[in-house]
């Protein structure tokens, strides 16, 4: 395939999200039709079929796409050094806000369309290396009376939630992805964290 060629793929790709996104603002899901999305495309539904199974099938790619957003969140490098983990922590998840940002259609379209606990369950693996590697590095991750997957659950709760409400009116609040880490790390460390023992000084 040319570089041409692939541009074009992705551009038509991305018409048929678009489109898809834009029809789920206007009715349920579940009634958009697969000739409804080629038609907003600009597309025939050959073209459709031609990227895609089915209606399930895009969502399903939009929804991973949408989860590959956070995968820098993995990154083992960010705990090994406890002195600037965190400013490292607070770096990465600005750059990951960034990215929900400008995916926002996308995200809202995950987040209001997709059952929390789905949501969570792919993002779960992602939080765990983050929080085990912020209570491993306090020494702190076999001392506290309060189960790890309790921490984590509680965790990624807030975090899916406060997403959402900054997705939907945080620019409302003028609060910045840059903001909103620093703010995500401040809660943590001086609520749960603290809860569990950890002490950032």
């Amino acid at each position: 395939m040319t570089l041409q060629e692939d541009m074009r793929v992705r551009r038509t790709k991305q018409n048929i999200i678009n489109a898809f996104i834009a029809l789920t603002k206007e009715k349920d899901i579940d009634a958009i039709t697969v000739q409804e999305i080629a038609e907003k495309a600009m597309v025939n539904r050959a073209t459709f079929y031609a990227h895609y199974h089915d209606k399930q099938d895009l969502y399903n790619q939009i929804f991973n796409q949408a989860i590959g957003l956070f995968t820098p969140l993995r990154n083992p490098l960010l705990f090994l050094n406890r002195k600037v983990m965190l400013t490292k922590l607070e770096k990465t998840l600005t750059g990951v806000l960034e990215d929900c940002a400008a995916n926002r259609d996308i995200l809202l379209l995950i987040i209001d369309g997709t059952p929390s606990r789905a949501l969570q369950q792919q993002l779960k693996p992602i939080l765990t290396a983050n929080i085990s590697g912020v209570l491993k590095q306090f020494g702190i991750d076999q001392e506290s009376h309060i189960p790890l997957d309790l921490v984590i659950t509680y965790i990624l709760a807030i975090f899916t939630n406060v997403l959402s409400w900054w997705l939907h009116d945080g620019p409302d609040h003028q609060i910045d992805a840059r903001q909103l880490a620093h703010m995500f790390v401040e809660l943590a460390l001086y609520g749960h964290m603290h809860v569990l023992g950890l002490n950032p000084e």
